[in-house]
């Protein structure tokens, strides 16, 4: 059973970190409680950490440049466990209306998993310091600047 945990707004991991990712091909409209509704990406990251293994579900609210990470509450140790957290964490998301697909982490070169930890929004301490986020953010206050100055000019 995955639930919100609010102390997570991003999954920062290096890359040794990374024992799984499983990215979303669609965008549908959830709406999460507590949280403007919308279209949203779905990642599944396995992550290994100083007590063990866990599975996060990270749905990423496109428009609102928000999140909301879901935890399974265990800490798992063996691969067999971390197969089925994984396998029930795909089963949340494509429950939510999400098509997933393995990213095959451990098969990808270090570049593009360096790339990945670089632009995808799960892997950003805060959705906010998303790169897409920051030029969506800079291209209103650039339009907004500009309206000001063609209504000033009358």
């Amino acid at each position: 059973m995955f639930t919100i945990d609010e102390r997570y707004r991003g999954l920062p991991a290096s890359r040794d970190q990374v024992l799984a990712l499983h990215l979303s091909l669609n965008t549908p409209h959830v709406a999460i409680p507590g949280k403007q509704a919308g279209p949203a990406q779905a990642f599944v990251v396995g992550l290994r950490g100083g007590q063990g293994a866990g599975v996060f579900v990270y749905l990423y609210l496109v428009e609102a440049g928000d999140c909301a990470v879901y935890v399974s509450g265990r800490r798992v140790q063996s691969a067999d466990e971390l197969r089925e957290d994984e396998d029930d964490a795909l089963g949340f998301v494509e429950s939510l209306g999400f098509m997933m697909d393995n990213a095959n982490w451990r098969a990808v070169a270090p570049a593009q998993q360096d790339e990945w930890l670089k632009t995808l929004p799960v892997f950003f301490k805060e959705p906010t310091l998303v790169p897409a986020v920051k030029a969506r953010a800079e291209e209103k206050r650039n339009v907004a600047t500009t309206l000001g100055r063609f209504l000033a000019a009358f």
